[in-house]
Order: C-alpha cells, then structure tokens, then sequence
C-alpha cells in the first residue's frame, strides 16, 4: 500500500457501487461477489468484494406503479473494498454506512 494522500470516495462512486451491486443481486434479498467502477479520472479502480444480506420493507401505502418493497437494512457478512491506481493500492475513506445509504436510494 501506498503511503500518501487518502483517497475520497466521492457520493457519486458509493452511487455507482450501489448500482453495479443491485445488478448483480443474486435475489432481491443477496449479494455475493464483486463489482468495479473507475474514478471519475479514470486512473483508479474501485473495488468491492462483498456477501449481503438485504432486508427489505413494504411501502405502507402500496401503489401499483411502484416496484415494490424498499432496503431497510443491509448485513455484511463479509466485506473487502480496495482502491487502486497503476502504482498498486491507495489508502481510502471507503465507509459502510456510507455505501449502505446509497444503496437505500436505489
């Protein structure tokens, strides 16, 4: 690991994390795998290896338009997130909370 500047994960990236894992779901309720985006630049790749489990809710006002429950909660069972540029890895400020909000804005 390189010894540096910190990396900031902006809210666009914990977005387009966010994105890629709700594309991979196994079922509406799992996750189990990898997903990687570029940086803004495109000089570094962001990576998040993960397994989750999604709990979801039902809406209390059900309208036939909407798609359906909504994420609740997300339990990671495990989880690594690397960031790396041509050099090798970057220290970063990756942060759960962080990308488990995004995931509720889905």
């Amino acid at each position: 690991m390189k010894k540096g500047a910190i990396y900031k994960i902006s809210s666009e990236e914990y977005a387009a994390l966010a994105q890629e894992v709700c594309a991979k779901l196994i079922s509406p309720s799992y996750f189990s795998g990898t997903v990687e985006i570029s940086s803004p630049t495109g000089e570094e790749s962001l990576r998040l290896t993960a397994s989750l489990i999604i709990y979801r809710r039902k809406p209390k006002h059900f309208d036939s338009q909407d798609e359906g429950d909504t994420i609740e909660h997300i339990v990671a069972v495990w989880w690594d997130f690397m960031c790396e540029d041509e050099d090798g890895l970057l220290e970063d400020d990756f942060d759960f909370e962080r990308f488990e909000e995004a995931m509720r804005e889905i």
